[in-house]
């Protein structure tokens, strides 16, 4: 669970990248945002190893939480998770951009992170995605 002061720094880069799907984030109070945001990687993950994975791919840390909040909405079909994960990698290579001049190497590490992350999420994800629809709805697609 991250505190307020870094819901409002992450929210504050969303904005400030323009990433897709922000919109989202004004729909839930800072304190569930806080709750809903799990960093990089699954919520299965133990917290130390998300701890690592945030410490390694600062840059990405607003593209998860954009992720961490529409995964926590899921409607449990096939087609809003994959486009949640295309929206990770397309957010993700946004971040690198803005963030890094194209001569730094750390603009592609980070643009290379996030096709990955988003292709480990499509590959591996969908029981996460689908898990917060279940619970809300008794798995009635």
């Amino acid at each position: 669970m991250a505190d307020i002061d870094e819901i409002n720094r992450l929210k504050r880069l969303c904005e400030e990248y323009g990433l897709e799907g922000r919109e989202i984030l004004a729909k839930h109070t800072d304190e569930e945002l806080a709750r809903l945001f799990n960093g990089i990687g699954p919520e299965a993950f133990p917290g130390w190893l998300r701890v690592v994975l945030d410490s390694l791919h600062p840059s990405l840390a607003p593209v998860a939480f954009i992720h961490d909040v529409e995964w926590s909405e899921s409607d449990g079909t096939r087609e809003t998770f994959a486009e949640s994960n295309a929206r990770f990698r397309r957010n993700g290579i946004k971040v690198a951009c803005a963030a890094f001049k194209w001569w730094r190497p750390r603009r592609y590490k980070v643009m290379w992170d996030a096709v990955k992350f988003a292709r480990i999420c499509q590959r591996f994800g969908w029981a996460a995605w689908y898990a917060p629809f279940e619970a809300r709805e008794g798995g009635t697609a």
